[in-house]
C-alpha cells in the first residue's frame, strides 16, 4: 500500500471518527425492521424495551417478565461484495474507480468494526472467487484492501451472487461495490427476502460526463475510446451535440437503474471518483 493510500485511509479514519463517533450503522441497525429477524433468546425486561416483545407465555411461568430477543439486536453480520474487475483500473485523473471502492470499503468496513460487528467479503481473483470469513479484526479489513490492490484481478458479478445464494446467506447486511448495471433482478430479489441489500455504483466522472479539457487544463480533441475496458465509450470530443446527448443517455441510464433495483427493495447509492464519500454515506443513512 503506497504511503499516499495509507494517508488516505488514515485521513478516512480521522474524519468518520470525528464525525460519526462510529454509529454509521446505529441508526440503520434500528431500522431495519422484522421481515428477516429470527428469535434466538429471552432477556429479562429493562425499562426502554418493547412492550410489544414482551413473552407473556413465557413470563407467566415465573414472577419475572421476559422479552423476545431477536438475532438482529445482535451484531450485524456486514457482507462486502467487491468487484475487482478490470474495468475498476480505469481513472480519467490521478484517482481509478478501485481508488474509490477501497475507500468506500474502508470507511463502511471500519464502521461496522468500531460497532462491534462483523465484516467479511466476496472477492474476486485470478482464478475463482474468493469468500473471507467474518472477523471482528482491523488486520482482516486491512489484509482484503491488499487483496483489493493486486492487479490484473477478475470478477464475475452473477457467479459471486450465485454462491451467496447457494451457501444460504440469510441476515446479512450485503453492499455490492461494482461499476455495473445490469443485474439479475430475480436473483437480487431472492437474496432480499433473508437480507438487506445495498448497491453502490462507482464511477469515474469522466464515464457519464465527459469533458473537453484534461485534469491539467489541456483541450481535448478528436475521438477518445476506452474500448479496451468497455463497449459503450467511443465519443468523438470535438463533437459538443454529441456530448451533450451521451450525457442525457448516460443520465438516463443511471435513473433506470436505481429505479429498478429500489423498485425490488434493493437500495442505491451514487459515487465518484469527484464525490465526498463519507458525505454522501451519512446522507444515505441518516
Amino acid at each position: 500500500m503506497s504511503n499516499n493510500f495509507n494517508k488516505k485511509l488514515h485521513t478516512i479514519e480521522f474524519k468518520l471518527k470525528k464525525l460519526l463517533n462510529w454509529g454509521l450503522f446505529g441508526n440503520y441497525k434500528s431500522k431495519v425492521s422484522g421481515a428477516w429477524m429470527e428469535f434466538d433468546e429471552h432477556k429479562n425486561y429493562n425499562s426502554g424495551d418493547n412492550i410489544r416483545d414482551i413473552d407473556w407465555k413465557a413470563s407467566s411461568k415465573t414472577w419475572e417478565l421476559f422479552v423476545k430477543k431477536y438475532e438482529q439486536e445482535k451484531d450485524l453480520k456486514v457482507l462486502f461484495v467487491l468487484d475487482t474487475g478490470e474495468t475498476m483500473i480505469f481513472g480519467s485523473e490521478n484517482k481509478t474507480k478501485k481508488d474509490t471502492l477501497i475507500e468506500t470499503f474502508y470507511a463502511l468496513a471500519l464502521s461496522a468494526y468500531y460497532n462491534n460487528d462483523n465484516v467479511w467479503a466476496i472477492i474476486g481473483n485470478k482464478n475463482n472467487i474468493e469468500f473471507l470469513d467474518y472477523k471482528k479484526s482491523k488486520n482482516n479489513i486491512y489484509r482484503i484492501i491488499d487483496l483489493l490492490e493486486k492487479e490484473n484481478n477478475i470478477f464475475d458479478l452473477e457467479k459471486a451472487l450465485d454462491e451467496v445464494k447457494i451457501r444460504r446467506i440469510k441476515n446479512n447486511l450485503i453492499f455490492i461495490l461494482t461499476d455495473k448495471q445490469n443485474f439479475d433482478l430475480n436473483k437480487l430479489k431472492f437474496l432480499s427476502q433473508n437480507n438487506d441489500i445495498i448497491v453502490i455504483n462507482i464511477f469515474d466522472k469522466f464515464e457519464n460526463s465527459p469533458h473537453l479539457t484534461s485534469p491539467e487544463g489541456e483541450e481535448l480533441k478528436g475521438n477518445i475510446s476506452f474500448n479496451f475496458l468497455w463497449n459503450f465509450l467511443n465519443i468523438d470530443l470535438s463533437d459538443k451535440n454529441k456530448i451533450e446527448e451521451f450525457k442525457k443517455l448516460r443520465q438516463k441510464k443511471i435513473e433506470k437503474t436505481k429505479y429498478d433495483l429500489e423498485k425490488n427493495n434493493i437500495w442505491y447509492i451514487f459515487l465518484d471518483n469527484k464525490s465526498d464519500i463519507l458525505k454522501e454515506l451519512i446522507k444515505y443513512f441518516k
